[in-house]
């Protein structure tokens, strides 16, 4: 059973990344899918099939219920468990890895109200990135990221695209621009972990978020690859609290 890992990156969230090597029989066992899902399902093939089964059965895992609690989307593709409002969640997929961001809101002050802001990605590193970056970054982003060196600027380029791809999921709405309207303050990396802060500025929504990020090796596999997740800053719990505690599910 492929799970690379759990982190709980503040109480009551858990976010959790898991390497497909399974068949579809082994996620179907254990996830009964509504009539909605199955049709949505049917629009995949091949690995995004799997993709799309694994990141629905991890969050099942992650929710530590026995019956699994189904998940719909809404009008803009953002997912979310019609049975309980309680809960926010976040998928995310690169290349056969899944990650699932699971935030439970029940023993929170503001459980009646739960935010909906939050957010993961993750990427596999690919060369590509260099050629995408005019696309995501601003003018001050591309001049913290050439302050760095070479290697560096490679991953820090990643850390900028999930950052945003986590910011755009916990934004929830469509019509983003990643450079006008999504914005990272400058951070430290150390090549393996950071954690940093963000601003969504669309329109009457000026929201600031707290980011950690890591980078990760595939079991068994030249490859490696970046995670980030993102809550809102107004999240009291954010501030002491240590992002990466591992656990397993």
């Amino acid at each position: 059973m492929p799970l690379l890992f759990t982190r709980h990156p503040f109480p009551d969230a858990t976010f959790g990344v898991w390497q497909i090597t399974e068949e579809e029989a082994f996620f179907r066992e254990d996830l009964p899918l509504t009539a909605t899902e199955e049709t949505e399902l049917a629009r995949y093939k091949n690995m995004r099939r799997l993709e799309w089964l694994a990141g629905r059965w991890l969050l099942h895992k992650m929710s530590g219920v026995y019956q699994r609690m189904p998940l719909a989307k809404d009008a803009f593709s953002k997912p979310f468990f019609p049975d309980n409002q309680h809960l926010t969640c976040s998928l995310s997929h690169s290349q056969g890895i899944v990650g699932a961001l699971l935030v439970d809101h029940t023993n929170t002050e503001n459980a009646l109200q739960p935010s909906p802001h939050y957010g993961c990605d993750l990427q596999v590193l690919v060369e590509k990135m260099t050629r995408l970056a005019p696309k995501f970054l601003n003018e001050p982003e591309t001049i913290f990221v050439q302050s760095h060196s070479q290697a560096t600027q490679f991953d820090l380029l990643h850390i900028f695209w999930t950052a945003k791809e986590s910011l755009y999921k916990a934004y929830g709405l469509k019509e983003m621009d990643f450079r006008a309207h999504l914005h990272l303050h400058p951070f430290t990396w150390d090549g393996q972990q950071g954690h940093g802060t963000g601003m969504i500025t669309k329109d009457d929504f000026n929201v600031p978020f707290r980011l950690w990020f890591e980078k990760m090796a595939l079991p068994e596999l030249p490859a490696q690859f970046i995670w980030t997740i993102c809550a809102p800053e107004n999240n009291a719990s954010l501030i002491t609290h240590n992002p990466l505690v591992t656990s397993t599910v």
